[in-house]
């Protein structure tokens, strides 16, 4: 489940929470001996150890918020698709946070505060909503969908949404210090001993608390990004980043297994080059935005009429590769021809095909297609080529 890294990880985050884990298991045990000491003042105390709780909350959701912002600020970064959308799970999670942070503030709001407190607090509140607003700005130049626009919020998330959270995390970090040193400051006037020793030891178990349960928060968030990114980053590797189809590396590995599927089941493979004619007229005329819209509307089209058996690829520019498992040469030709009709601004396919022989390596039938692709562009384009294996004859359609 975890790889050696991960456990090495574990292993320090137990190193690190085992003493305070001990002192929470042992604050219990030294209360017990103090309970019988004399307790004046209990009652302003406890209410303010709520406050002390009320502001860590504040503390530790804006370290939740700061973590699944980054998370999606990333995502958009990197241009994810449905990245800003509102079910993707570092946005859904970072909405959440948000509404937990207002909820906590609201509470902490609503206790009596020192006025240098609420000042904090209010400083805290008018940067959130500053934040929140910059977010939805953001959000919004995103979703628009173009480029330039895209590119401004990548900026924004990356540049001015940090600076204002971290004003934020100063804030809520000065706010819990605060509030604990006030804490602090109020046990140590208590004018019983046993008192001041009772609640140190309370505010110690809050505090190893707060630490332990933050850790593991933090170590689980963190662990679960860092597998999330990781897997988003093998997916990439393999991924045209246009057209989301399976890239050349990726080709190059599920072809192999394809093989070795019909070898064993002995089954025909059909392998196709498609080519989009005149696509670089249509760039020059429409804009490369308009060529990049194309090409991922036809990729969509194309692997949503192929069979799960199936494995379409893009091999660059307006190539594309294609691969029919349990297929002979005619039911590949009749196959490809239904594939490329009513295609995007009526755009058509010149497509050169073949059978993969047994025993003969993929580049091999590559090639085969290929030379078949240069008989239907030759021929006129918008047309299916089909190239027997060696010792047959080409077959057009």
């Amino acid at each position: 489940m975890f790889d050696r890294s991960d456990k090495g990880i574990m292993l320090k985050a137990i190193v690190v929470a085992a003493p305070i884990l001990l002192c929470m298991g042992l604050l219990p045990v030294l209360s017990f001996y103090i309970e019988k000491l004399q307790e004046r003042g209990r009652t302003e105390i406890v209410e303010y150890i709520s406050i002390a709780q009320a502001a860590m909350e504040v503390k530790f959701d804006a370290a939740d918020l700061n973590g699944w912002q980054t998370g999606y600020a990333f995502d958009i970064v990197r241009k994810v698709e449905g990245a800003t959308s509102d079910n993707a799970q570092a946005r859904s999670e970072f909405l959440r946070s948000a509404d937990n942070f207002r909820r906590d503030i609201q509470t902490l709001r609503e206790m009596p505060l020192a006025a240098d407190q609420r000042d904090l607090l209010d400083g805290v509140q008018r940067d959130f909503n500053a934040f929140m607003e910059r977010d939805r700005d953001i959000i919004a130049l995103y979703r628009s969908g173009l480029p330039a626009e895209r590119d401004k919020a990548s900026k924004l998330v990356m540049g001015e949404e940090i600076q204002i959270f971290t004003h934020i995390s100063q804030n809520t970090n000065a706010l819990a210090v605060a509030i604990t040193l006030e804490l602090m400051k109020k046990v140590a006037q208590s004018n019983s001993y046993g008192i001041v020793a009772r609640w140190i030891m309370l505010v110690m178990w809050i505090i190893a608390s707060a630490m332990a349960i933050l850790l593991v928060r933090l170590l689980h968030k963190w662990l679960g990004q860092m597998r999330g990114l990781m897997e988003k980053l093998e997916a990439l590797a393999g991924t045209d980043e246009l057209t989301q189809l399976p890239n050349r590396r990726t080709w190059d590995i599920q072809i192999e297994m394809m093989l070795a599927t019909a070898r064993r089941y002995n089954q025909p493979i059909a392998v196709a080059l498609f080519d989009l004619d005149h696509f670089k007229q249509f760039n020059d005329s429409y804009g490369h935005p308009e060529g990049d819209r194309l090409l991922r509307e036809v990729a969509v089209l194309i692997k949503s009429r192929m069979r799960q058996s199936d494995l379409f690829a893009r091999f660059g520019g307006e190539e594309f590769v294609l691969a029919l498992m349990d297929c002979d040469l005619p039911q590949a030709v009749i196959r490809i021809d239904s594939l490329r009709r009513n295609l995007p601004d009526n755009q058509t396919f010149s497509v050169g095909v073949t059978l993969w022989m047994e025993g003969e390596r993929i580049h091999s039938t590559l090639a085969r297609a290929d030379k078949a692709l240069y008989l239907a562009k030759n021929g006129g384009r918008d047309r299916v080529v089909s190239v027997e294996p060696p010792a047959g004859k080409g077959e057009e359609r």
